[in-house]
C-alpha cells in the first residue's frame, strides 16, 4: 500500500470521527447503533495509534536512505584512500616480495564488506607496525599521520554499516507495526461506515459529515 493510498485513508478515519465526536445531534443518531461517544473514542485511539506509527515508519524510512548514502559515501571515501596507499605500495614493494605480501598487495582487492575491511586493516596494520615501511612511506609523503587518518576511514565506514543496518532493521519493525495498526483501523472503519449508512440513511447531510457518498 502506498504512502498516498495510507494517508488518504487516515484521513478518511480523521475526518469521519472528529465529525462524529464533535456533533452532537450526529452522535445521538449513532448512539442507538451502538456508536456512543466511548465506542467513537475507541475508534479515535485506533486512528491516532494508525497515525503515530505511520509517521514513525515515514520517519524511519528517511532515517534509513540517510544512513544508506551515508554508507555509500564513507565506503568511496575509505576506498579512494586506501588505493591511494596500495598504488603506491604497489610501485616501492614491486621488488619486495615478502614485503609486498604482507601488506596484502598481491592479487585483486575483495568486493565483499568482511573480506574487503580486512584487507584494508591489513594494509594499514602491518604498514603502521613496521618501522622501516613507515620510514619509506613519509619519503613520498605518505606520513604516519596520514596512515592512521586513513585507518580511520576504516573504522568510519564500519560504523556506518552498522547503522545502515540498524536503521534497515528498525524499518522492517516499524512496518510490521504500521500494517498491524492501518489493519486494525481500517477493519473498525469498515464496520463503523457500514452502520453508519444504517443509522444515517435518512440523514443525506450527516453522511456526507462522516465523508460518506449519499446515494
Amino acid at each position: 500500500m502506498s504512502s498516498h493510498s495510507i494517508a488518504n485513508r487516515l484521513e478518511s478515519a480523521r475526518l469521519a470521527l472528529t465529525n462524529a465526536l464533535a456533533e452532537n445531534e450526529l452522535r445521538s443518531e449513532l448512539a442507538p447503533f451502538g456508536y456512543d461517544e466511548t465506542r467513537l473514542q475507541q475508534g479515535q485511539s485506533l486512528y491516532e495509534n494508525a497515525l503515530a506509527v505511520w509517521q514513525s515508519q515515514q520517519q524511519g524510512q528517511s532515517r534509513r536512505r540517510a544512513a544508506a548514502a551515508a554508507y555509500k559515501r564513507a565506503d568511496v571515501t575509505a576506498r579512494r584512500a586506501y588505493m591511494r596507499g596500495v598504488r603506491l605500495c604497489r610501485t616501492l614493494y614491486r621488488d619486495d616480495p615478502v614485503t609486498y605480501r604482507a601488506l596484502g598487495l598481491a592479487g585483486v582487492r575483495k568486493k565483499g564488506f568482511a573480506a574487503k575491511v580486512a584487507q584494508m586493516r591489513l594494509f594499514y596494520t602491518t604498514a603502521l607496525g613496521n618501522p622501516e615501511i613507515l620510514t619509506t612511506l613519509a619519503g613520498f609523503g605518505f606520513s604516519e599521520s596520514q596512515l592512521q587518518a586513513d585507518l580511520a576511514l576504516v573504522a568510519a565506514l564500519e560504523s556506518a554499516r552498522s547503522q545502515r543496518e540498524v536503521e534497515s532493521g528498525a524499518v522492517q519493525d516499524a512496518t510490521q507495526s504500521k500494517a498491524q495498526a492501518i489493519t486494525a483501523l481500517e477493519r473498525w472503519m469498515r464496520e463503523f461506515f457500514t452502520i453508519a449508512r444504517l443509522a444515517l440513511e435518512e440523514n443525506p447531510q450527516r453522511l456526507e459529515m462522516l465523508g460518506l457518498a449519499v446515494g
